[in-house]
């Protein structure tokens, strides 16, 4: 029988509501996002299954839901390569991020929709955790559930779907460079003042922060420097 998968990250601890394909794919995503499965470099089916301590199958599976996203490409009978998006495309996910992401919460904060910040707080403070500590998935896990919990306010499905597929084909080699930096931790707080301005009603506030925060992906998360100072 198989051992729950971890490669090496406590955060990454067996879910028993998920399959071994489940955890795989949210493993080997982690992996792809922060940099430690490198662009360009092959990878076996049976070194990641290995390095996963589960068989070939659920490995399979997963790089395969990995191919949709768009993250890999698979190689055949030698394995799969991660694929190198261009600065243009990057920055084209980021742009569009912010049309959708800041619009959004702008309209949620005039609107009211969020009645309860408490479950919200409870997800900053666990990113905050685990950025700290440079557990990748456990920080992507709650970053990304973070964001989509406040964007379903708007009650729109299709708008999770792509803002969620836009997160995961974004590429923060930075990560691990960046663990435990004042700027990057300086950055995961912003989820804190982002729930501040929205409970104080204030939608200009509140866009202003989620611009600055999602800058982050081509700035402090990439381990690039950027034009202007974090908000305060």
């Amino acid at each position: 029988m198989s051992t729950p998968l971890t490669w090496n990250d406590s955060s990454a601890q067996a879910v028993a509501t998920q399959s071994y394909r489940e955890q795989a794919v949210r493993i080997i995503r982690a992996q792809i996002v922060s940099g430690r499965l490198e662009p360009g470099s092959l990878y076996s089916i049976g070194e990641i299954a290995e390095k996963l301590n589960v068989s070939i199958t659920p490995v399979r599976e997963a790089l395969h839901d990995l191919v949709r996203e768009g993250l890999i490409e698979m190689k055949r009978n030698r394995g799969f390569r991660v694929r190198t998006p261009s600065s243009k495309e990057l920055d084209d996910i980021v742009q569009i991020r912010t049309m959708l992401e800041v619009s959004s919460v702008r309209e949620i904060t005039e609107r009211g929709l969020i009645d309860d910040f408490a479950p919200l707080r409870k997800l900053s403070r666990k990113t905050e955790i685990f950025a700290e500590a440079g557990e990748w998935i456990g920080f992507l896990d709650t970053d990304r559930e973070f964001h989509l919990s406040i964007l379903a306010a708007l009650d729109n499905p299709k708008l999770l779907e792509i803002v969620g597929s836009l997160r995961d084909q974004s590429r923060l080699f930075g990560l691990d460079k960046m663990a435990g930096s004042p700027n990057f931790l300086q950055s995961t707080k912003e989820h804190e003042l982002l729930l501040d301005a929205m409970e104080a009603q204030d939608p200009q506030r509140a866009a202003s922060i989620m611009t600055t925060h999602l800058r982050h992906v081509r700035g402090v998360w990439a381990g690039q420097s950027e034009p202007e100072t974090l908000v305060p």
